[in-house]
C-alpha cells in the first residue's frame, strides 16, 4: 500500500509540474493575405497625386551634407518645386520642373539657370540619386513594386506583416506592414546587397494615412535622406505655373553647367 501511495504521489507531482512553453512560429492571420497587402500598396497609389508642405530636410551624400527647411510642391507624375529657405524665411535657393524642363534660381548671387530635367541636372541639385518620377512618387506615398513570381508572407511579434517577392536576376524586395496593414518600409536587394530603403513613420489622416516623415537610404551610393513635415496637405490643385521659374529682372538665363 505504501508503494501504491507513493507512486500515485509522484504522478500527483508529476501533472502538476508546468510543461516547458514552446514559442510557437509566425502565423499569418487568416483575414491578411498576400493580395489584401499588395491592394493596400494600390490603394496609396490612387489615394495621393499631389503634396504642398513646410518640410525638415536632411541629405548625406557622396561625403557632403545639407539641412534645411525646405517649401515642398509635387504632383504625379514628374512635377517637383523645392524653395530652400534660409533661418529668416527668405529663399535660399529655388528649383522647379514640370517634367521637360529644369529652372534653378540662387537669388543671393543673381543666377539663374535653365535647363533639361534630366537625371543628372536633377540629382544635382536634389542631391539625391533618384529619378524625378522615383522621388515624386516615394514622396507621396508610392513605391515601385518589383516584378515577381514567388512570395513569401510573414507575421511579426508586434502585429506587423513582411511581404517578399522574389523577382528575377538576383532582384528582391521586403515590404513591411504594420498591424493596420499600413506600409512603413520597402527595401530592394540585388544578390542581397540592400540597393534602397524607404521607411515611412508618423502615419496620420482620416480617410487615408499618409506619412510625415520619410527616410531614404542607398548604402551603395554612400546616400541618405531624411524628411520631416511640420505642414502638409495632400491632393491640392497646384497651378501648372509653380512648376516653372521666371527670372527675376536684370537676371541672364544661363544653361545648367
Amino acid at each position: 500500500m505504501m508503494r501504491i501511495a507513493a507512486s500515485l504521489l509522484l504522478l500527483i507531482l508529476a501533472a502538476c509540474v508546468p510543461r516547458p512553453l514552446v514559442p510557437a512560429a509566425p502565423a499569418v492571420a487568416p483575414s491578411v493575405s498576400e493580395e489584401i497587402l499588395l491592394e493596400s500598396l494600390a490603394q496609396n497609389a490612387r489615394a495621393f497625386q499631389s503634396l504642398q508642405g513646410l518640410a525638415k530636410v536632411r541629405i548625406n551624400a557622396g561625403g557632403r551634407s545639407l539641412s534645411g527647411t525646405q517649401v515642398l510642391l509635387a504632383e504625379k507624375p514628374d512635377r517637383f518645386r523645392a524653395e530652400t529657405l534660409s533661418p529668416f524665411g527668405q529663399p535660399l535657393l529655388l528649383m522647379a520642373t514640370d517634367g521637360r524642363e529644369l529652372d534653378v534660381m540662387i537669388p543671393s548671387e543673381g543666377r539663374f539657370y535653365r535647363g533639361e530635367a534630366s537625371p543628372e541636372n536633377v540629382q544635382r541639385f536634389t542631391r539625391l540619386p533618384l529619378r524625378l518620377t522615383d522621388l515624386v512618387h516615394l514622396l507621396l506615398y508610392e513605391v515601385p513594386v518589383i516584378g515577381h513570381g514567388e512570395r513569401n508572407l510573414v507575421a511579426g511579434e508586434k502585429g506587423d506583416y513582411l511581404l517578399t517577392l522574389f523577382g528575377e536576376s538576383g532582384r528582391l524586395q521586403k515590404l513591411r506592414f504594420d498591424a493596420a496593414l499600413q506600409l512603413v518600409e520597402s527595401a530592394y536587394f540585388r544578390d542581397d546587397v540592400l540597393q534602397l530603403r524607404v521607411s515611412y513613420d508618423k502615419l496620420q489622416g482620416d480617410l487615408h494615412y499618409f506619412p510625415r516623415s520619410v527616410f531614404l537610404e542607398m548604402p551603395a551610393l554612400n546616400a541618405e535622406g531624411s524628411l520631416a513635415f511640420s505642414e502638409v496637405r495632400t491632393n491640392v490643385a497646384i497651378p501648372p505655373e509653380r512648376f516653372t521659374l521666371s527670372p527675376s529682372p536684370g537676371m541672364e538665363i544661363l544653361p545648367i553647367p
